[in-house]
């Protein structure tokens, strides 16, 4: 009898572990498509912010390598991805600290803090 519960208890285990396996890995594909990196881990491939899309370019930068690229200042415009405790600050060419609603222009070149010091470009996918 004793034998009979400890098989009872072994397949919740196991049903109540494989339940958690596919709920992470269901979790961690939908953080994939949705943000274009894995949770935790690495640098997206892309940006979604504005309403627009914005992919890789270039190497990180240093900040001063960053605002000698541009007369106009960069202001910081939130966090990426939006939810976790490993978001990035993101940053924006824009004239001033705005919250862009539809119809809004975008800025051209976002980028997204990788470390103490650099920073990722992304530039804006097709067209205005």
């Amino acid at each position: 009898m004793a034998r009979r519960g400890a098989r009872l208890g072994l397949g919740v285990a196991c049903g109540a572990l494989t339940l958690v396996v596919v709920a992470a890995g269901t979790f961690a594909v939908w953080y994939r498509e949705t943000y274009s990196e894995w949770p935790v881990l690495g640098l997206p491939d892309r940006v979604h912010w504005c309403g627009r899309d914005y992919q890789i370019d270039g190497p990180a930068q240093t900040w001063r390598q960053v605002t000698a690229q541009t007369p106009t200042p960069i202001h910081r415009v939130g966090q990426y991805p939006p939810g976790g405790w490993w978001r990035q600050e993101l940053l924006a060419v824009t004239p001033g600290v705005v919250l862009h609603g539809p119809g809004e222009p975008c800025a051209a070149v976002v980028y997204l803090s990788t470390g103490s010091a650099t920073y990722q470009s992304y530039s804006l996918e097709g067209g205005p």
